[in-house]
């Protein structure tokens, strides 16, 4: 299959997902997030706002680290330091992104990524803008894990020489 088709697919699953299946697979994914050795030494900590029944991490900002949030400027994507008097706007592409704030690109340890599907390879397909594979070629950080549903979890992916491996995924 073709990433486009790909994706396709991974919507019409999500969208037909049970929502109180997709809330109970989030708090899992959370609290595997918890558990994960790499996040307690990890002090800043990259989530997402979710969007469409992603994968909602939003209950991690209730430990004690300190989080930063994705919005796509003009020269890329970049991450901004959140702190609880944030205001979120929707972008173009209908993401919730921080208004403005400090940007902590260089700064992330361990980066919670979004997807619509990822292979046991630990590639990723996102939503096809390549936002996220341009931001860690420039800033990588420490951990880039993958979240995604246990459905979106398929066996290969295609992928190009320009999209960036995760170092591993967690699925709920």
């Amino acid at each position: 299959m073709m990433k486009n088709e790909i994706r396709k697919l991974m919507f019409e699953k999500r969208n037909l997902a049970n929502i109180e299946d997709l809330k109970e697979s989030s708090l899992n994914i959370i609290n595997q997030i918890q558990k994960d050795p790499n996040y307690h030494h990890s002090k800043v900590i990259a989530i997402f706002y979710p969007m469409e029944r992603e994968v909602n991490l939003l209950g991690l900002l209730h430990d004690s680290k300190i989080y930063c949030f994705p919005k796509v400027t003009k020269e890329g994507l970049h991450f901004y330091k959140y702190d609880p008097n944030i205001t979120f706007i929707q972008s173009n592409f209908g993401v919730m992104e921080p208004a403005d704030g400090i940007i902590v690109d260089d700064i992330i340890d361990y980066m919670c990524t979004p997807a619509l599907a990822i292979s046991k390879e630990h590639y990723r397909i996102g939503y096809g803008k390549g936002y996220y594979d341009q931001f860690l070629t420039k800033h990588r950080p420490k951990y880039v894990v993958g979240v995604i549903f246990k459905f979106q979890e398929l066996k290969e992916l295609p992928y190009d020489s320009f999209d960036q491996k995760l170092d591993y995924y967690i699925k709920g």
